[in-house]
């Protein structure tokens, strides 16, 4: 579920919570002011029923007096405790409307109606009449008359206590509707108060969670634990940002180790780099000092063993011959090292021209054939494009030491009956040539350092090697702006060495084409 719907929905049954709390709420205090209402009419009642027994009770004061002037009060009084009594009884209030009411209050006025007829007949026997002047009425009536009048106190008194009862029942009733009503209202409002914490916690809960979840991740980032991923539970929104992170994450590691690697690449590139410029510089001092004195040894090694030679026959002639073809041999191999040397010094600064690959590594193939140590190895030409497309600017002396190098090491690592595969192909503006052999392969250890100087895996099996070979290849290559890789499945798998240079000429048409599209 999204956060948008969540709290939408949350804070639509919040409202909704407190709308029914307002309603039942106001709903309970219009049934109070109704109770209030009610018992401020029947206060109302009680005081006219209090007034009414009070003008009865004046009148049967007057009649048990006796005096013939009192006759007039008297009817006034009755006459106006009979104008109540119809005001009591009317039927025309508005908390009649109210079932309990109307049910208490036919009970009183029956009461008041009893009264109203004893009233009306002594107003009706102390009225004089029409055709006579006003005259005392007999001493016999007087009493009875004041008896009347007593009943009829003592109705108004029951209405009284009616009332009175009526009015004590309905505050009762109306206390304990409050105290209801206050306990409803409590209990809702603290019900409110709750699910409006509780939203609360669980907005904050949806929100700030993840952001500190995010926060944790965003600091894991920047101190480069790029391995940390966040969890995609919770909210869309959240999950969906904690996915995007998570990718973003997953890219950077990749950087990271993209990065990682061309740094190592580069350290070791920087590193052999040092190394040839290090043997650049001895090479050029070097060199040069010994390759005379090793021309001059092996010269006169050479003219002194044919003198040997000449005395056949003679045992210290061929001891001495002997010993004299092992100083040259290793003359001549020490003064192959001083070439290689003065080949990495010079950094290939000939001229370079136009030439073509292809037509140089059939070359170096057909060269290596005749080499009567790998006669019986087999070397295979195969170059997928044309000669045009296969063009570079380069030094074609140096070039062909690359391809030879390339290939001697080859033949040097297949066993008799192998085969050494020189082929090459144009890839965009690149033209990339690939040494491969059925050989004995390099080790993992190994292979990231066959390019640097003086390093083989030949030392100590008897095997002719200086380690040079490779590290001037790798220079004469990086000198052209080319790059060059080795590869290896493992000991006994054979082993890959490809170059790419710079081609002389542009993309091929069926290629820009192939851009184009």
């Amino acid at each position: 579920m999204s956060l948008k719907r969540k709290f939408l929905a949350q804070n639509l049954l919040l409202a909704l919570g407190l709308g029914a709390v307002a309603g039942l709420s106001l709903w309970r205090l219009g049934a109070l002011r109704r109770e209030v209402e009610t018992s401020r009419y029947a206060y109302t009642e009680l005081k006219t029923a209090q007034t009414m027994m009070v003008q009865t009770a004046e009148a049967k004061g007057l009649l048990a007096a006796g005096a013939a002037a009192d006759r007039a009060r008297v009817l006034s009084v009755l006459r106006e405790a009979l104008a109540n009594i119809d005001d009591f009884v009317s039927p025309d209030k508005s908390y009649m409307n109210d079932p309990e009411t109307a049910a208490a209050y036919t009970e009183l006025v029956k009461t008041a109606t009893r009264a109203r007829q004893r009233i009306a007949g002594v107003v009706v026997a102390l009225s004089p009449a029409p055709a006579t002047a006003p005259a005392a009425a007999p001493a016999a009536d007087v009493p009875a008359l004041a008896s009347t009048v007593e009943a009829a106190m003592w109705d108004m008194e029951a209405l009284v206590r009616g009332c009175t009862t009526y009015l004590r029942t309905r505050q009762d009733q109306a206390s304990d509707k409050i105290f209801d009503a206050a306990v409803l209202i409590g209990g809702l409002s603290a019900a409110a108060v709750v699910a409006a914490l509780l939203v609360t916690a669980s907005q904050y809960r949806s929100v700030m969670v993840p952001l500190h979840r995010l926060r944790r991740g965003v600091r894991g980032l920047a101190a480069a634990r790029f391995t940390d991923r966040l969890d995609t539970s919770g909210s869309r929104e959240f999950s969906e940002l904690s996915e995007e992170f998570n990718r973003m994450a997953a890219e950077l590691e990749g950087f990271y180790r993209q990065l990682e690697e061309k740094v190592r690449v580069k350290s070791r590139e920087l590193v052999r780099s040092e190394r040839l410029a290090s043997v650049g510089f001895l090479a050029a001092g070097v060199a040069h000092e010994i390759n005379n004195p090793l021309n001059v040894i092996s010269g006169y090694a050479e003219l002194t063993l044919r003198r040997l030679e000449a005395l056949d026959g003679d045992p210290a002639a061929d001891d001495a011959a002997k010993s004299l073809r092992i100083i040259r041999d290793e003359a001549f191999r020490c003064k192959q090292t001083t070439e290689k040397l003065l080949s990495l010094a010079r950094g290939g600064r000939e001229e370079r021209t136009r030439m073509n690959i292809a037509a140089t590594g059939a070359e170096v193939a057909t060269m290596t054939k005749g080499l009567k140590n790998y006669r019986d190895r087999k070397v295979r030409t195969h170059f997928t494009d044309d000669a045009e497309a296969m063009q570079i600017v380069a030094n074609p002396s140096e070039m062909k030491q690359v391809l030879l190098n390339l290939t001697v090491n080859a033949l040097e690592a297949v066993p008799p009956g192998g085969e050494v595969v020189i082929e090459g192909r144009r890839r965009d503006d690149w033209v990339e040539v690939s040494v491969s052999d059925n050989g004995r392969g390099i080790s993992p250890e190994s292979l990231p350092h066959v390019f640097e100087p003086f390093f083989t895996e030949k030392r100590g099996s008897g095997e002719p090697g200086t380690g040079l070979g490779l590290s001037i290849t790798h220079a004469i290559v990086e000198g052209h702006g080319g790059r060059i890789e080795a590869h290896s499945d493992g000991p006994g798998r054979g082993s890959r060495f490809t170059f790419h240079l710079p081609a002389a000429v542009g993309p091929r048409p069926g290629q820009l084409q192939e851009a184009d599209a």
